[in-house]
């Protein structure tokens, strides 16, 4: 129901502590819905003087976050007085214009200050990627770092660092023409571009950019016309110093459906696999969304939502707006039992089950028939090597430790040597295999 909207956003409004009672009571809860199309919700206030309390100042930045955290959705929201029916109708006709025209003159509408460098969570698990997305926003088209190649899992911010490097580069390099978009788009233009005989249209918008951003290209896998298109483009604009930023759930290794020359190509530049997010990341991705949004949660629940919810950054988020909802619609008297229940169907699964360094170590000894002194020694067989990777491997994985506290784990070693040695693992089917049946076989004990 519209209705709801905005009734569910005033209850949380009224938890805010960025507003003051006094106004929440005179001002906010006395504003009606008058209409709510097109993502943009029309509010009336009963007069010129609480509109202008309103519009424009931090209490409208809270009416508007309130609001998108209900419809989960970016939101226009206007202001009229109360009875002006024509302003109701002319700022909806304003607003939709003004999103068309900002459509239609800015292709890259995506790039907005929801995905920047500033409000990316930095952890243990996407340092390095977040560093070198930074060095291409700065430095976009150097040969070295071309293309930038970010791979991971489905909702663990490829999207947020590719459209901050374009964010970014908008900022230090106004004249730069910046183009985000999917694979899916690529090939349907393409198609499009076929159908209607206008290859030179098509080739204009792609190729005459500074910056491509062009997120999921596992998507051109069985598409050979728009591969090679693909690649014709891709050359283009390398030749020309223009930069390319791509996202994949895989590696270019792992990607053998593509052209190999697209493959070859991808590895050339800076390739950078972003991990599941581990404990200490999770808890100030939440942190961060409970300081933004003004609600206060018990520590306990806090604890429970960060250590039970460790598959993806989306994830995460979906249980922050379920807590927030029930936060909202309890008036704030939630509690930790609560919070399971609800939260039950998209917890780990696999949680409470006490798997250690040593069971993991112990595992894969058996499975390669090696000791595990040999595993945590210094020796560099290709056995070892390789059984000493998959065990660091099955340690990021199902224990979400970081590259430091693996590497004191077995010995010592450096950060850099557990990344290295986990995201070559990842490149080799084989004993990613093997991680597979190890990991399986652990769990079920």
């Amino acid at each position: 129901m519209k209705e709801d909207i905005w009734s569910q956003a005033l209850k949380i409004i009224s938890l805010d502590q960025r507003v003051d009672p006094v106004f929440y009571i005179n001002i906010i809860s006395k504003m009606n819905l008058v209409s709510y199309e097109n993502n943009i919700l029309v509010l009336s206030c009963r007069d010129d003087y609480s509109m202008n309390l309103v519009k424009g100042k931090e209490l409208d930045d809270c009416v508007k976050s309130a609001v998108k955290m209900v419809s989960g959705m970016d939101t226009s929201v206007m202001y009229i007085v109360e009875g002006d029916n024509a302003a109701a109708i002319n700022s909806i006709v304003s607003e939709t214009k003004v999103k068309e025209k900002e459509r239609q003159n800015n292709p890259n509408s995506g790039l907005t200050d929801e995905f920047t460098f500033e409000n990316f969570i930095v952890g243990d698990c996407n340092r390095f990627a977040y560093a070198s997305a930074i060095s291409v926003a700065e430095n976009p088209g150097l040969r070295q770092k071309n293309p930038l190649y970010l791979w991971g899992n489905s909702g663990l911010g490829k999207t947020h660092l590719m459209k901050a490097v374009g964010y970014k580069v908008k900022q230090l390099f106004p004249g730069k023409k910046v183009l985000y978009t999917t694979c899916e788009e690529f090939t349907n233009s393409y198609i499009a571009c076929i159908k209607s005989k206008s290859p030179e249209e098509f080739r204009n918008k792609y190729r005459n950019t500074d910056v491509l951003l062009i997120d999921d290209i596992q998507f051109l896998i069985n598409k050979t016309e728009t591969q090679i298109e693909f690649f014709n483009t891709f050359e283009s604009l390398v030749s020309a110093g223009k930069q390319i930023v791509i996202t994949s759930d895989k590696s270019p290794k792992n990607l053998p459906e593509l052209d190999s020359r697209l493959t070859s190509r991808f590895q050339n530049g800076v390739m950078m696999d972003i991990q599941p997010p581990d404990y200490e990341t999770r808890k100030a991705i939440f942190l961060n969304k409970m300081q933004s949004t003004g609600i206060e949660l018990d520590d306990d629940i806090v604890e429970y939502v960060c250590e039970n919810v460790t598959n993806n950054v989306r994830e995460l988020n979906g249980a922050f707006n379920i807590v927030t909802s029930y936060y909202a619609l309890e008036n704030g008297n939630i509690n930790l039992d609560l919070v399971m229940s609800k939260l039950a169907p998209i917890v780990s699964p696999n949680k409470g089950k006490a798997i250690t360094t040593d069971i993991i170590i112990d595992a894969v000894s058996k499975y390669y028939d090696i000791s595990s002194d040999k595993i945590l020694s210094k020796l560099k067989s290709a056995e070892i090597v390789n059984a000493r990777s998959v065990a660091m491997y099955i340690c990021r994985d199902m224990l979400e430790m970081q590259y430091t506290k693996i590497g004191e784990s077995f010995g010592g070693k450096k950060h850099t040597t557990v990344m290295h040695a986990c995201n070559k693992l990842t490149e080799n089917e084989t004993l990613m295999a093997d991680v597979k049946i190890i990991e399986k076989k652990i769990a079920d004990v």
